[in-house]
């Protein structure tokens, strides 16, 4: 293997975590849509009625709004994967992951049972958007203005050290 490729792997391997992550997503999301067609059975809804019995509307409505913020989750944990750290990205999209289902399982029982699962998952994408910004801005301001703030701030937080 040439050292091109072996790098090339070597960062492959890097992101195995959000990659591991995003198919756990990906198969929460099928879970979903099949919740929805189990609805339509039980509820006797029609396609592509969305409408109808409120135990219906309550599971299409959690599927639907779970596909509304799939995009934000899942492009802001990548990001933060490749420009902060794949590790802590990963860990706030199983955060993402678990706080969904609650809210997916909260809403299929009462509206207001699907409040606890918003937030947990509500935090987990700020949060994800957060590492995001740093990294990004972070990877710019090494790019274009020559300032490592990685190498500032310990440069800070040994001065700090050595004061002592």
């Amino acid at each position: 293997m040439s050292d091109e490729a072996s790098k090339a792997m070597m960062a492959a391997d890097d992101f195995a975590l959000p990659a591991f992550v995003t198919f756990l997503s990906l198969g929460q999301h099928a879970r979903f849509a099949r919740r929805v067609g189990l609805a339509r059975g039980k509820y006797k809804v029609d396609v592509p009625e969305t409408t109808g019995d409120p135990g219906f509307v309550r599971v299409f409505r959690a599927h639907q709004n779970s596909m509304e913020f799939y995009p934000l989750a899942l492009t802001s944990m990548w990001v933060s994967s490749v420009y902060f750290h794949p590790v802590p990205a990963s860990l706030a999209g199983l955060v993402y992951i678990y706080g969904r289902q609650s809210y997916f399982d909260g809403y299929a029982e009462s509206s207001a049972a699907r409040l606890p699962g918003f937030m947990l998952s509500l935090n987990a994408v700020l949060l994800l958007m957060g590492m995001s910004g740093v990294g990004v801005t972070a990877a710019l301001l090494r790019r274009y203005a020559d300032l490592d703030l990685a190498a500032m701030a310990k440069g800070f937080v040994e001065g700090i050290l050595k004061k002592d």
